[in-house]
């Protein structure tokens, strides 16, 4: 029953994306839903996986996208969320979770041209890259990805956070919102607390941070209450801010010690509470990790091309996270190339009725 429901996810997503066709086009969303699964399985590209499945090459997929838009996107893949939740909705037990934000590099080795290629060089060889903004639940094995969005030069980068935010608080309930130190700004600080959201930020040290953490006993901690301003829209803004300052923090006796500097609004006892939950966000590397044995390649340009590859490889690995709830013990890698057998034969049993 949940293999049908998966193809039927699948096929959903493409149908709330792709133009409308004429009646005698040789392929259905099955076809196109068999070659990108393929070209997940194998981390190739289409071009390369229509010629092995001998199916819609990559240019008839993109063809398809012609009158869509990064919008439409979007709406597609929460349409997904809402068929998919009320599966998993009883292994959630109400419960609050907490939700990691990350920005994961996708490498470009193409001219660099337009507003969506940043001049970051993730992999040796790269000439650029396509940014997302990712957000995804990281308390235990329950890893699944609420939201991802891409990132344009000059962006708005908080008021992305809040949007995909927003958007993830329709399905589950927010306990702590964990970010890595890229993320430490001001005015996304304020954001939060005019939310009433819990959250823990790895802050950027600085001069008197450093000046604080020198003169601290080690395994000691610090709180400092101050006042801060940030420049926004040419006006300046003050926001009062919690410091937390943790010096030659050792968690087990063989780890290495290091000095930590959150930003949050939440009180703990210990200081192995901050850190352990702080440590939560590495998940979202995990899931990533995970993505990237099924990543799409593909050499295009084009914003909402790269957006819908990655779009698709993140509820791949959403279904297959629920598959694991309900008991599947498959590897995603070993998952996907099932969805492909079954597509495959799915597409041939129709090729025989039509022939016949």
């Amino acid at each position: 029953m949940f293999d049908i429901n998966i193809h039927k996810c699948l096929k959903r997503f493409l149908k709330h994306i792709f133009c409308g066709v004429g009646a005698n086009s040789p392929y259905d969303n099955s076809d196109f839903a068999h070659l990108l699964s393929d070209a997940a399985e194998h981390q190739d590209f289409l071009t390369n996986t229509s010629k092995r499945v001998d199916g819609p090459t990559g240019e008839t997929l993109f063809n398809r996208l012609d009158d869509t838009s990064l919008d439409k996107i979007k709406a597609a893949f929460y349409f997904i969320m809402t068929q998919i939740f009320p599966l998993i909705k009883r292994f959630m037990r109400n419960r609050k979770f907490a939700l990691a934000f990350d920005i994961t590099d996708q490498p470009y080795f193409g001219k660099i041209t337009g507003f969506w290629i940043h001049t970051n060089k993730p992999v040796r060889g790269s000439k650029g890259c396509f940014k997302y903004l990712t957000v995804s639940i990281v308390d235990g094995n329950e890893r699944l990805i609420m939201g991802s969005l891409p990132i344009r030069i000059g962006q708005d980068l908080v008021a992305l956070i809040l949007e995909l935010l927003q958007s993830a608080r329709k399905f589950i309930q927010t306990e702590t919102i964990l970010f890595d130190r890229g993320f430490d700004n001001y005015r996304l600080v304020e954001a939060l607390q005019k939310m009433g959201i819990q959250y823990q930020i790895l802050w950027r040290k600085d001069k008197w941070t450093n000046k604080i953490l020198k003169k601290m006993k080690r395994n000691g901690r610090k709180e400092v209450i101050a006042m801060k301003a940030y420049t926004y829209t040419k006006s300046k803004h003050k926001v009062k801010v919690r410091f937390v300052l943790i010096k030659g923090y050792k968690r087990y006796k063989n780890s290495h010690t290091y000095n930590w500097v959150f930003v949050t609004n939440i009180r703990r006892r210990w200081n192995h509470l901050y850190v352990d939950k702080y440590k939560m966000r590495w998940g979202i590397e995990t899931v990533f990790r995970v993505l990237d044995g099924i990543e799409i390649k593909t050499t295009t340009r084009n914003e909402i091309y790269r957006y819908f590859l990655n779009i698709f490889c993140c509820i791949l690995y959403n279904l297959w996270k629920c598959a694991k709830m309900l008991g599947c013990i498959l590897t995603l890698k070993n998952f996907v190339a099932k969805i492909v057998a079954d597509l495959r034969t799915n597409c041939a049993r129709i090729m025989l009725m039509d022939s016949s």
